[in-house]
């Protein structure tokens, strides 16, 4: 069979945007081509239009049409299914990822969404692609949800694959690699692990250890061997990669799979790479590791300056002090650190959201990653937004930098918009006042404080970010594309059968 995949993956503030690695779809294909069956990929990083889309589908040729979906990218999920109908294309679609997971009623009632595949979804697909090839029926497939005779059939999840080490390396080739975010600065995606311990109410992560149950562990993590076998494979096949960026939740979790990596890739493989962490479990020995290892940077999540928020609201039981101590550690040992940031979160006023921008501040984090908190369907602060009547719109927006979708008596949807816009810019500027002696920083902090929090500031500094942001973004891309040493490929036209 030939199976084509089609992942929207839109970014419509990126300038000269080509789009994400995608670790799902990579494996999936990885599974089935080792099936013997043929793969592609349509990935939509660029405004489509109807005829364009329809003349592509034509051209695979396919005998199943696989979509992968985040709630932000659904609604284009939404209308590319109506077009292929439209068409009257007889060709079975069905839709995975994580949308069709926490909203799975939503998406198996979608014009021309045949079915969807709730959670892991590599058993589910070689199973019905050789149901298919057989022409037998498939309606009791595991994890499988297919409507028949107006009657929605929900199988029962079958177990997480426990054993990563069984899984094939990722497919890349079904990419155009070489142009995409992190592979264009020569960095290469790997993932060590699958699912988080922690009860973040925002996150989806609970969610699915809610839907799976008791239905095998949460947590799982490949060998060392496996994940230092894979990377020396995709280092000697793809050249231009000099660093790696672990996409885990929380890649030094275990502690003895943690010493052994640090051990093994220090000497195996010796490539700066960045991770992801969490502050409240990051002592000296995890930093040494770290350290050790070759960390280039560590990344970690504050979320929000406002203790109460963070810990009452968010779930996330981490004291100031914690995330502090945490990065002056890495700091300290000679990495780069990242923090997270989310503004428009519930309880959030112009006051909490400067916490947040005064902490970063503070721990002089090197950079800055912030976003507009999106209420996800099933999440637990999801759901206490709907119940508390906060959700303005169901539309979540192409992504979570876009617009918040709540309606907050204590913060207004343009002083949302403006700390998203000028967080980093903001943080740099109270980095400078902490600097000046304390009578006059306090002074100057106040006056700021006041100033940055009237809703007619954040007009007019709306007002003027977009030819800011657009001068920003021609300069980076025009930095990022110079440090390029291999031809570049087309990422709107990437279709690779293989």
């Amino acid at each position: 069979m030939k199976i084509t995949f089609v992942y929207p993956d839109l970014e419509p503030q990126v300038l000269d945007w080509a789009g994400h690695f995608y670790h799902g779809i990579a494996i999936l294909s990885a599974v089935l081509k080792q099936q013997g069956h043929h793969t592609s990929l349509i990935h939509i990083t660029q405004p489509v239009q109807k005829d364009d889309f329809i003349e592509r589908i034509r051209k695979e040729a396919s005998d199943l049409i696989g979509f992968s979906s985040t709630s932000h990218m659904f609604a284009l999920v939404r209308t590319l299914a109506s077009w292929l109908v439209e068409a009257r294309l007889d060709v079975p679609t069905i839709c995975g990822g994580i949308h069709p997971t926490i909203a799975p009623d939503e998406a198996i009632a979608t014009e021309g969404i045949d079915m969807i595949c709730r959670g892991e979804g590599e058993g589910l697909l070689v199973e019905l692609c050789q149901r298919l090839e057989k022409r037998e029926d498939i309606s009791d497939i595991q994890n499988l949800w297919i409507e028949r005779n107006g009657v929605i059939i929900k199988n029962p999840l079958r177990p997480v694959v426990e054993d990563l080490d069984t899984l094939p390396f990722a497919d890349r080739s079904i990419f155009a690699y070489q142009d995409l975010l992190s592979e264009r600065q020569g960095k290469g995606n790997f993932m060590a692990s699958r699912g988080c311990p922690f009860e973040c109410t925002y996150c989806c992560n609970h969610l699915l250890r809610n839907i799976y149950g008791r239905e095998g562990k949460p947590i799982r993590f490949r060998s060392v061997d496996n994940l230092i076998a894979e990377i020396k494979q995709v280092v000697t096949e793809y050249p231009f990669i000099n660093g790696l960026v672990f996409d885990d939740d929380i890649l030094f979790l275990n502690r003895r799979w943690s010493e052994e990596f640090a051990e093994r890739y220090s000497r195996e493989i010796n490539l700066p790479f960045e991770c992801h962490t969490r502050a409240d479990i990051t002592d000296q020995a995890v930093i040494d590791l770290l350290k050790k290892a070759g960390c280039f940077q560590v990344k970690f999540g504050i979320e929000s300056g406002n203790e109460e928020i963070r810990q009452n609201v968010l779930k996330r039981r981490m004291t100031n002090d914690q995330i502090k101590k945490a990065f002056a550690m890495a700091r300290k040992a000679g990495m780069k650190t990242q923090s997270y940031n989310m503004v428009g979160l519930p309880g959030d006023t112009p006051e909490t959201i400067l916490e947040a921008i005064k902490l970063n501040a503070l721990i002089k984090t090197d950079n800055l990653y912030f976003t507009i908190y999106q209420p996800y369907q099933g999440t637990k602060l999801g759901e206490h937004c709907k119940k508390q009547n906060l959700v303005a719109s169901e539309d979540l927006g192409p992504n979570f930098f876009s617009s918040s979708t709540l309606k907050l008596k204590t913060v207004s949807s343009s002083q949302i918009t403006m700390f998203r816009d000028y967080f980093r810019i903001l943080t740099r500027y109270y980095q400078l006042l902490q600097k000046l002696p304390n009578v006059v920083s306090s002074f100057a902090t106040k006056v700021s404080d006041k100033m940055v929090s009237l809703e007619s500031t954040a007009k007019v500094l709306n007002l003027i970010y977009s030819p800011l942001w657009y001068l920003y973004q021609r300069h980076y891309v025009l930095r990022s594309s110079s440090h390029k040493t291999w031809p570049r490929a087309n990422a709107q036209n990437a279709i690779r059968e293989t």
